[in-house]
């Protein structure tokens, strides 16, 4: 991927973004920007506005790396998750039109549904307890070349046999499945297919002519236009980028489940999101009345907020969730709304700062370790504030996943107790915890499954006050036979957070068999 001009690699490591409290807003963009494009660590478009008027746009690296397409201002980008916030326009639409009410039990309109207690409104706000995507599991083990549509969730789930994580409304637990069946209830009060209804009634009237639903079988297959996800096919021990699809990894989530629809999959531009949010925010959407109530934070049952970390960004805020709208309280600017998106070799953002009518929406084909920080520094200079640093270190994961591979545990230890605190090289939890599953369920080569218990092993005393870590850890002794010892792991990660749900009902599967 890091195909720079041979003198850049020299200047990498030492540029500097200049930026000056006194120049105009503009000015400091543009250098900033360049000096973003010219450090070639991101691979997408990002947009700046306020008050409905774009004020700086970057388009940098590559729409198709191994076809050298560069990404262009018009380039077309899945959105993810962002499209839950078009989904719960949609479906407030037509609850404005008096199709149903928020809090009608969704078995009124879908007979089959095995869930009574399910409402609307838990299933906008990811209250359910449903589960997410290993709902399909069963089904993709019979059938592996089966492409999973929004036909097979009320199926899947009448075969469901584990029941809801908890009592629906108890908790906030993201989940795709509940966006599956919204658009399901959209199509069914709408008589239209989801992507016409769309069409319709959000992009025309939005002016989003370039937007549209990628859905089966079509799919974006004739769109020129739009960008290709990138990944590297063994992370944490080999840096070359490549198109998803060609992964074999990666076949359950980027092939077995992209017919699914309201979870995700609209295609559209920076330019055309924007145009969204404008119409949002100007009623043409939705009553101010519905506006409001899709961006008031959720209240659970026990009559308290939930309240998590941040989506995508950097720094201090916390964030909670509306009717498919996350909402960011951060101390230095306030409330924002927006959503975070994220597919296999593939990272998008929007966020709308309501008191400054500002707006930031950010694609990535590579989904880079950066990119939260590219959007948290166009936050900071759109109100005068000083970026992050930009950092041109490389990982320190994958130099000491390379060094593992070849060279064994007890040399790879040493070099990364060598560079650990090198400016050269930063660390990052979520790396380690990828190389570990890597090498433990997606290498074949002799002895890669003690290399990663290895490599949890090391992160549990890098990163002692991570439950993810242990958590991780526990997985793989589990899966590994060694249950005494994954026992140990999961009590310990379920001691640091204990609603690790998922983590409880392993632990009492292990005790169970033990």
């Amino acid at each position: 991927m890091k195909s720079i001009i041979l003198y850049l690699v020299t200047v990498l490591a030492s540029l500097t973004i200049h930026f000056c409290k006194g120049q105009n807003v503009n000015s400091n963009f543009e250098n900033y920007f360049e000096t973003l494009n010219v450090s070639n660590q991101h691979n997408g478009n990002i947009l700046v506005s306020q008050n409905g008027k774009t004020i700086a746009e970057l388009s940098s690296g590559y729409a198709n790396l191994s076809l050298r397409q560069p990404c262009i201002s018009i380039s077309r980008f899945n959105l993810a998750s962002i499209s839950k916030v078009i989904t719960s326009t949609a479906v407030l639409q037509l609850r404005d039109k008096g199709k149903f009410k928020l809090d009608d039990p969704f078995v009124l309109y879908f007979k089959d549904f095995p869930f009574k207690e399910i409402t609307i409104r838990h299933l906008l706000t990811h209250t359910s307890g449903l589960p997410d995507l290993e709902l399909f599991e069963e089904l993709v083990k019979h059938f592996p070349d089966t492409i999973i549509t929004n036909k097979n969730v009320i199926p899947e789930l009448q075969k469901w046999k584990r029941g809801l994580y908890f009592k629906p409304g108890d908790k906030f637990q993201y989940c795709n499945t509940e966006y599956n069946l919204l658009a399901l209830l959209v199509e069914n009060r709408s008589t239209l297919k989801f992507g016409d209804y769309l069409n319709k009634n959000i992009f025309r009237p939005a002016r989003m002519f370039n937007s549209y639903l990628s859905s089966y079988p079509d799919f974006d297959k004739k769109d020129k236009l739009a960008v290709t996800a990138q990944a590297k096919p063994h992370p944490g021990y080999d840096s070359t980028y490549v198109s998803v699809d060609s992964i074999l990894r990666y076949k359950y989530l980027n092939y077995n489940n992209k017919g699914t629809v309201g979870q995700g999959n609209i295609m559209t531009t920076t330019t055309d999101l924007l145009l969204f949010d404008t119409a949002f925010f100007n009623g043409k959407l939705l009553k101010p009345k519905s506006v409001t109530e899709a961006l008031t934070p959720l209240m659970l049952n026990n009559g308290s907020n939930y309240y998590g970390k941040m989506d995508t960004l950097d720094g201090e805020g916390k964030m909670t969730y509306g009717l498919g709208w996350e909402i960011f309280d951060q101390p230095l600017y306030g409330k924002s709304v927006g959503h975070g998106g994220y597919k296999i070799g593939l990272a998008t953002f929007y966020w709308h700062n309501i008191a400054k009518n500002q707006v930031i929406i950010g694609f990535d084909t590579t989904a880079g370790s950066e990119f939260g920080r590219f959007l948290t520094s166009s936050i900071a200079i759109l109100n005068e504030k000083e970026p992050l640093e930009l950092r041109t270190s490389k990982s320190l994961v994958t130099l000491y996943g390379t060094a593992l591979v070849k060279n064994g545990a007890d040399y790879a230890a040493a070099v990364l107790n060598a560079n650990k605190g090198d400016k050269k090289y930063y660390f990052s939890e979520w790396e380690m915890n990828e190389l570990g599953y890597n090498l433990f369920y997606m290498s074949a080569f002799e002895g890669h499954q003690e290399l990663a218990l290895e490599t949890f092993k090391l992160a549990t005393f890098l990163f002692p006050d991570s439950f993810n870590t242990y958590d991780s850890y526990a997985q793989l002794l589990m899966d590994s036979g060694k249950n005494e010892e994954a026992i140990m792991m999961y009590k310990k990660s379920i001691i640091l957070n204990p609603d690790n749900e998922e983590g409880k009902q392993k632990l009492a599967q292990l005790l169970k068999e033990n």
